[in-house]
């Protein structure tokens, strides 16, 4: 089958992401890039869009580079500053500016000299007068031995001055990474979060919070404590208050997000929130600063992304400064954008309070949105929300009335050319009761009046805190569209453990794998043979990570209801998982086993009479889930007669990177399955 969602196309195609709104209000910047290295190294360009004028989008940078992580001056109107490797192309970046007022915008250097460790990270003071970022300190690397287990700091945190130009470097302390940094609304210290090391184990363990003035004129302060990483940065809002995402019971590593809003003042410990937001019925997965360099000195005002089953929403909410013991700091809960229809790239959003020149204030939002269900290829779009004025009340409130969305970029064209793969929101019901939603995508042309029974994929997301929805964006591990095209009904089922919600779902997963999520999957299959959509006779199962470790449960738990399977990164063996994989604590929650307290069932102890024809596809350089999962499932098959391939990819990590082993990946599950099904 050669569908027009080809592998070559999906291979050299772009991603567009990282949205930043300019102080004003008036301009949108995103980044470009490319999915996979077309050559030896990334390329991303930047481009800027009238976030009121459709279709204005226009590049900036040359997109002979990797430029990246850019953001508005906040006190310095058209100044930009992004990272870019353009000193040295493919090493460490270093800080560029450029003025996107200029007609032909020319990037320079902001510091002196080049930094040659690279930066990771930065972020420009709410006043404009100084930008901290994160560099690798000099001789972190001198000797490559490793002591496992051991704290150490390989990141320094520094200051440069934009007036001046001098960097100057602060005295946090040695023994822990610096996970996180963020400004305090008037300028003089910085937050920043500490682990006991940089490996995404470390992630999992118990994280400081600290300040310092920038001055260094005294010593770090802690202020607060977690039970282990937050999910994105924290914020520090003007109104007094410090908001961050974590587990909804905050011990949890499994379970939905939830806002939690702490008090600047003193010291807290895990305990010590004043008000939770989200994550009961419904998940917060991003906030952001609304309010970032406004000089409002009452309130602060944060965006917060949240998913609710498949559609996306994103709030405004609104802290005020706590009066007289008042527990209630939460003023308003502002609706901003509602997709309909549509999804949001993952994170590729912004939101900002905006003080109009008249006086008023309006809120302006942008997001990168897509569509299955329209035929939408990914692309910016904006929207904004007045303030004040002109608004309507409902039997929930105040609800502020939106302008018309609009779309400033046409990316991905090839997408909006090739044939519409019609896609339905699809809603069933567990074997126990439960509500379950799921994506259903099917070949171009498909008529739902027609009777013939096609052939069938169940993709599944991976995770498992993740979950499907109605966009449109086909990448290396995500076939769906793919094969769709090639002419298959592709189902993909949001079983519990996914986002969406809220904290009972999302937990459950803390149960184990294979306990309520596997029959949710093979409910859902039930489901489109009893509509009358599905040829039970020729059934596939596919996944990439979690997917592909819910694909080889699926398998060996069914033995012969699935003609073939594709387990892509997935996990066979739940015990080495634990003990080998770099997140042991999350794979202990998943696969509901501590190999040196219990034993538990995998995949690779119920291959025999596995009759699928399955297809394992894995990197070479996986850590997340080690090349050993996939050689033991292989190894398992093949000792018990089993009809099993095993495709092994050079230099390859978890997600792939190399252009042609993303598209080498693409033509063998199209092959796998025309052979098969």
């Amino acid at each position: 089958m050669h569908p027009a969602h080809s592998p070559a196309l999906i291979a050299s195609t772009v991603k567009v992401r990282d949205v930043k709104i300019s102080p004003d209000g008036k301009h949108i910047m995103y980044q470009v890039q490319a999915f996979y290295k077309p050559v030896d190294r990334f390329i991303a360009e930047l481009w800027v869009a009238q976030s009121n004028v459709a279709y204005s989008a226009r590049q900036l940078t040359d997109g002979q580079y990797y430029d990246k992580l850019g953001v508005f001056h906040p006190t310095k109107p058209g100044v930009v500053v992004f990272l870019s490797d353009r000193w040295n192309p493919g090493k460490g970046a270093n800080l560029y500016m450029l003025d996107i007022r200029d007609e032909n915008p020319e990037p320079v250097l902001l510091t002196k000299e080049v930094i040659k460790k690279g930066v990771l990270q930065f972020q420009i003071s709410p006043d404009g007068g100084y930008l901290a970022y994160a560099s690798p300190i000099a001789g972190a690397e001198s000797n490559d031995v490793r002591i496992y287990g051991s704290h150490t700091n390989s990141l320094g945190l520094f200051m440069f001055h934009f007036d001046t130009g001098e960097i100057s470097s602060t005295t946090i302390r040695s023994d822990r990474h610096i996970e996180s940094f963020t400004w305090s609304p008037d300028s003089t210290h910085l937050l920043y979060r500490l682990r006991k090391g940089r490996s995404a184990e470390a992630a999992e363990e118990e994280v400081l919070l600290e300040r310092i003035a920038i001055d260094n004129a005294s010593l770090p302060v802690q202020v607060g404590l977690y039970a282990r990483s937050p999910a994105g940065p924290n914020i520090w809002l003007r109104s007094g208050h410090v908001v961050s995402l974590q587990s909804f019971e905050e011990e949890n590593i499994l379970d939905s997000r939830t806002l939690y809003v702490h008090r600047e003042e003193g010291a807290w410990t895990r305990k010590s929130w004043v008000r939770k937001l989200y994550g009961e019925t419904d998940d917060a997965v991003r906030i952001v600063d609304m309010s970032y360099g406004d000089d409002d000195m009452d309130t602060g005002m944060i965006a917060v992304e949240v998913c609710s089953d498949t559609d996306t929403r994103i709030d405004g909410v609104v802290f005020r400064s706590p009066r007289n013991g008042d527990e209630d700091d939460v003023l308003e809960v502002i609706p901003l954008f509602q997709t309909q229809n549509e999804a949001v790239w993952f994170g590729a959003w912004d939101a900002r309070r905006v003080h109009t020149e008249d006086g008023g204030v309006v809120y302006v939002c942008s997001a990168v949105l897509s569509s299955g269900i329209r035929h939408e290829s990914p692309n910016v779009w904006s929207v904004t929300v007045p303030a004040r004025g002109d608004a309507k009340v409902n039997g929930n409130g105040v609800v502020h009335k939106a302008s018309a969305k609009i779309c400033l970029s046409r990316h991905l064209q090839w997408l909006v050319d090739a044939p519409h793969i019609p896609t339905e929101v699809f809603h069933w019901k567990a074997k126990d009761g439960t509500d379950l939603s799921g994506l259903i995508r099917y070949p171009p042309g498909y008529n739902n009046s027609t009777t013939e029974k096609l052939p069938t994929v169940m993709f599944l997301h991976g995770g498992p805190y993740r979950r499907d929805v109605p966009d449109y964006m086909p990448y290396f591990c995500n076939w769906r569209e793919m094969l769709a095209s090639a002419g298959y009904v592709v189902v993909s089922p949001n079983y519990r453990g996914s986002q969406g919600r809220g904290h009972d779902f999302a937990q459950s997963a803390n149960l184990g794998i294979g306990t309520l999520d596997w029959s949710d999957c093979a409910s859902m299959v039930d489901a489109v043979i009893a509509r009358g959509i599905t040829d039970p006779s020729r059934l596939g199962i596919a996944g990439w990570s979690h997917g592909g470790s819910m694909a080889a449960w699926g398998i060996t738990e069914t033995k012969n209801r699935f003609s073939a399977a594709i387990i892509g990164a997935g996990v066979s063996n739940w015990e080495s998982m634990v003990m080998e994989a770099s997140s042991p604590e999350l794979e202990a929650a998943i696969g509901g086993v501590k190999p040196w307290l219990a034993r538990k069932d995998s995949p690779v102890h119920k291959v025999k009479g596995v009759t699928t024809a399955v297809l394992i596809l894995h990197g070479e350089k996986d850590e997340r889930v080690p090349l050993a999962q996939g050689l033991g499932l292989y190894r398992g098959l093949k000792k018990n007669d089993g009809n099993v391939e095993m495709v092994i990819y050079p230099r390859e990590p978890h997600g792939f990177v190399e252009r042609r082993h993303a598209e080498d990946v693409m033509n063998r599950v199209l092959e796998h399955f025309s052979k098969w099904l």
